[in-house]
């Protein structure tokens, strides 16, 4: 198999039961110290189609990519709508020399576009899919499933069918395994049927009962957070551009009138000031991951002098124009 070998859903695997299956050790626990990092660079969140300057932000990106000499790229949901006056700004994240990789987000289908219309303009292989890079098993998931009895606004579910993909997806895998979904497996609410998908991948283990999921990571929320459960660590990337405030008590200025007149939805927001990213580096010869730290200052007033108050988001500095350093070590 190639190091980067894409697996798409097929009926087969719905329906097929894994016989004599043997797993080797997650990749980080076979001590090869001669192994070298895999460097991921992960943006969520830029809505080209909200920022005036989504464009520049990603180009920031791809540039700071290709100059740190990435292996490939994943962009983790709500990049653009897919609209032919689009086409340019993925022109931009296609600069990117090595492999690239698309998650669906919630707003891709604004305007009333399909999720089949994002998946053929971004390129992807299906909705949710598979691929092996570098000695590492890497899983994108859709949640944006209808769940049953849903009436009004974004759906946010991972159905049935992607729940018995995802369990033989990993079970075919004698690989560590990486997680990206847009929406969050970790906030309650976020995704309809959470406990179950998170069911899933706590029970990805080796015969020797190793888990094979390494980490999940999601964008949607636009915080800086992470939180393990059951021993999995679920870890949010920060927005590229902003914090969504919403309601008019909040609606202000952080730009001038010629751009808050073309892009109305930004009154909406409290922007960062610089594009945030970050480089999930994977290390097998230490047995860790890291991801790098970006981080900028508000364009404008900030959500807390706004006065805006969410839960525990803004008390426990999640609200920040930040994307933290993290290691973890196995």
């Amino acid at each position: 198999m190639s190091d980067f070998a894409i697996h798409t859903p097929t009926r087969r695997q719905f329906i097929g039961t894994v016989l004599g299956a043997s797993f080797a050790l997650p990749a980080w626990c076979r001590g090869d110290a001669n192994s070298s990092p895999l460097n991921l660079g992960l943006i969520a969140d830029v809505h080209k189609d909200i920022m005036h300057d989504a464009d520049s932000r990603l180009t920031t990106f791809i540039d700071a990519m290709r100059d740190g000499k990435a292996d490939a790229i994943l962009q983790l949901g709500d990049f653009c709508t897919p609209k032919k006056e689009n086409r340019e700004f993925l022109a931009i994240f296609n600069r990117f020399g090595g492999p690239r990789y698309h998650v669906i987000g919630n707003h891709e289908t604004d305007g009333g576009f399909e999720r089949e219309d994002a998946v053929e303009f971004l390129g992807m292989p299906s909705r949710y899919y598979s691929f092996d890079m570098h000695g590492f098993h890497f899983v994108v998931l859709d949640a944006n499933d209808v769940p049953e009895g849903h009436t009004s606004g974004y759906p946010s579910h991972i159905a049935a069918d992607q729940q018995a993909w995802l369990k033989t997806d990993l079970a075919n895998t004698d690989l560590a395994v990486f997680v990206f979904v847009h929406q969050s497996l970790e906030r309650e609410s976020s995704i309809t049927g959470d406990q179950d998908v998170r069911q899933i991948l706590e029970d990805a283990r080796t015969p020797d009962g190793i888990r094979k999921v390494a980490a999940v990571f999601n964008g949607h929320h636009h915080i800086d957070h992470a939180r393990t459960i059951n021993g999995v660590p679920y870890v949010h990337i920060n927005s590229a551009s902003y914090f969504w405030l919403g309601g008019k008590q909040f609606q202000h200025r952080s730009y001038s009138e010629e751009i808050h007149s073309r892009y109305g939805n930004i009154q909406n927001t409290s922007p960062y000031k610089e594009s945030l990213f970050t480089t999930l580096t994977i290390n097998p010869g230490r047995g860790s991951f890291s991801l790098s730290t970006a981080a900028t200052d508000w364009q404008g007033p900030s959500p807390k002098d706004l006065g805006f108050e969410r839960g525990d988001m803004v008390a426990n500095g999640w609200v920040t124009p930040t994307i933290s350093a993290r290691s973890i070590t196995f």
